[in-house]
């Protein structure tokens, strides 16, 4: 696909009262200078209620013991948006074929005790049934030699989407969970020992982590288990001396920090169990640590006990409403070591919880974009983080090049206000799709913002219209737009269908 050659700059063009941004030949535009820190931050009362008034004034940001200036500040309800009324030859990523969120249910039987699976499994029977609302929720199994296993599985090659006016697959959790367990649940293989279980543990969970990164949005993973050790002792470790799980797991919840998951553990451990040992004898096992640690680093909560129904509702609570911060550090501060974070609020009763820290990764440009991109690609179902609204249409006589107009939703877009306006970076790419998958794709577009107080408040009422025209292979059947914001991560994509050639769009 070859949208046009050569660099892009990008200016805003005014059709009438709408703005549209098109790519032309010249200079590519700079980096802006400084990456966002983009954190996402629940706040809640004495019992645990969301607080959804608080101002940018009453936040607080450290990064490392060092205030931060607050850059991007919004309070964002993700509950699924309505898809718009389209016109003619008008496609739309807000629609219910399409995954805002998502909260994975991880049902941990490699760690899980004998003694406690059927009280678990009994546990999420119940809490699931109860449900109200089931949508974009998810339930899996880690089997006993560390395998996935899906009982509702995420939307595409393990799962599905439930068609319209099907019964909730909640509804049927008993003989789904039942089935399942039938299918993998075996005694514990005598010759797994601790190193191999916390390994094939990490393993798993990085899984998870890669098959939520298709899910747009914040995402949440409610794992119910024994836990596993954040170290072992020379009686428990192979080689004979004391290993330290800590490092591996804080790199490990960077990879859930780029995919936008928050761990949510539930601690089904016996008390007296081995497993629940503190760390001061010489296992040194302490897996209380790994959970709280997991839930620190992600932005989750805490282990709160053994009630399922309540880690999930709390997940779903806290997906639904949350403030979005972002901040810019110093760029000395990207040194590839690890940084606390504390964000903190001046009103009185309210309690933060969000991540604890991040690992500042000195990265090439444009990484980041491009990781994001290629995961969208590769979906069966588009991203509905950003709002989009698009046509694709053939020229005057039906041939090519076509053209892709789109109409961004600029509410989900960070504008970053300075003396000069409002400013934001999105990447784009478009990528043609044949019966056998994503064949061709472009190079990516940038489109950066640079918009007065007057051509902000336009965008926000009218959508960021943006045009391009594409040329693609004979054998291309459906065109993606892809568009990704690089100050807060989120993505949004729309498909639409190649329209027969010689026949002109009407």
């Amino acid at each position: 696909m070859h949208p046009t050659k050569g660099k892009f700059a990008i200016f805003p063009v005014v059709f009438g009262s709408i703005l549209v941004l098109a790519p032309l030949r010249g200079d590519g535009p700079d980096e802006r200078d400084g990456r966002m820190v983009d954190l996402n931050v629940v706040a809640v009362d004495s019992h645990g209620q969301p607080v959804t008034d608080l101002t940018r004034d009453e936040f607080r940001v450290t990064d490392s013991g060092k205030p931060q200036s607050i850059a991007f500040f919004h309070h964002r309800d993700s509950g699924l948006a309505q898809a718009p009324p389209l016109g003619p030859n008008e496609f739309s990523n807000r629609g219910r074929a399409n995954i805002p969120r998502a909260t994975l249910i991880l049902f941990d039987l490699l760690n899980e005790r004998f003694d406690t699976r059927g009280t678990a499994a009994n546990q999420l029977v119940h809490d699931l049934a109860s449900l109200e609302n089931p949508d974009f929720v998810y339930l899996y199994l880690l089997t006993v030699d560390g395998r996935l296993y899906p009982v509702h599985g995420l939307p595409g090659p393990e799962g599905g989407a439930e068609p319209p006016g099907s019964i909730p697959w909640i509804r049927q959790i008993k003989p789904l969970l039942n089935d399942a367990l039938r299918a993998v649940l075996q005694t514990r293989p005598v010759d797994i020992d601790v190193a191999v279980r916390v390994q094939l543990t990490f393993q798993a969970l990085d899984a998870v982590a890669s098959g939520l990164s298709r899910v747009p949005g914040h995402k949440s993973i409610v794992w119910v288990t024994d836990g596993v050790p954040i170290e072992l002792g020379p009686r428990r470790s192979d080689t004979g001396d004391w290993v330290d799980f800590t490092p591996l797991l804080r790199r490990m919840s960077e990879a859930f920090d780029r995919a936008g998951v928050a761990v949510y553990p539930v601690r089904q451990v016996m008390m007296g169990s081995p497993d629940n040992v503190d760390g001061a004898n010489h296992d040194g096992m302490s897996s209380i640590a790994t959970l709280e640690l997991f839930a620190g680093m992600t932005g989750g909560r805490p282990d709160a006990g053994k009630d399922i129904g309540a880690a999930v509702r709390q997940a779903l609570t806290d997906m639904r409403t949350s403030y979005q911060i972002g901040y810019y550090p110093a760029s000395k501060n990207w040194d590839d070591r690890f940084h606390k974070l504390r964000i903190t609020c001046t009103r009185k009763g309210v309690r933060i919880q969000t991540k604890t820290g991040y690992y500042a990764w000195q990265e090439p440009p444009g990484v980041k974009s491009q990781q994001a991109i290629d995961a969208a690609a590769s979906t069966g179902f588009d991203a509905a983080e950003i709002g989009l609204r698009a046509t694709l249409s053939r020229g005057p006589n039906g041939g090519s090049p076509m053209r892709i107009g789109a109409q961004i939703d600029a509410h989900d877009v960070v504008l970053v206000h300075d003396q000069n306006g409002y400013n934001g970076q999105l990447r784009l790419s478009i990528v043609g799709y044949t019966q056998a998958g994503p064949v061709q794709r472009g190079s990516l577009i940038p489109l950066d913002l640079h918009l007065d107080a007057q051509t902000r408040d336009r965008a926000l009422q009218q959508g960021i219209h943006f045009v391009q025209d594409v040329k693609f292979g004979d054998d291309v059947k459906a065109l993606r737009l892809i568009v990704f914001d690089k100050e807060s991560d989120a993505i949004g994509s729309v498909t639409m269908p190649v329209p027969e050639a010689g026949k002109p769009n009407r």
